[in-house]
């Protein structure tokens, strides 16, 4: 079952079925590093499995209306910060990954500034 929690604008609903079911969706983890992604907005939602577990998952959709999807609490942070500078404008973020101190894999993302005008 979808829950959604939090979204950044009105979607239609074939907008929200891309971002939430639909299987094209790209894991976020699977795109190269240093590519740049046209952000027209974002859904948070939780997904919980029948066995019970509940996923946070975020979705971003471009203008073409490609779908990217993560459960990366900074990457969450940080489009959502990018989002709050903005106030509406359009951008693209530049998605990026390394490995923490620990040795475990993370993905963040960074304001592509060529993107703004």
């Amino acid at each position: 079952m979808i829950t959604i929690k939090e979204q950044s604008r009105d979607f239609s609903a074939v907008e929200q079925y891309l971002m939430t079911l639909d299987n094209g969706i790209t894991s976020m983890k699977d795109v190269a590093d240093n590519t740049s992604i046209p952000v027209t907005g974002y859904i948070i939602f939780e997904d919980e499995k029948e066995n019970g577990e509940v996923n946070e998952i975020l979705s971003i959709i471009t203008d073409a209306k490609e779908v990217y999807s993560c459960q990366s609490a900074t990457f969450k942070r940080s489009v959502k910060d990018i989002v709050g500078i903005m106030k509406g404008e359009p951008f693209s973020v530049i998605k990026v990954s390394g490995k923490t101190k620990a040795g475990r894999d993370f993905i963040n993302c960074a304001l592509d500034v060529n993107s703004v005008k």
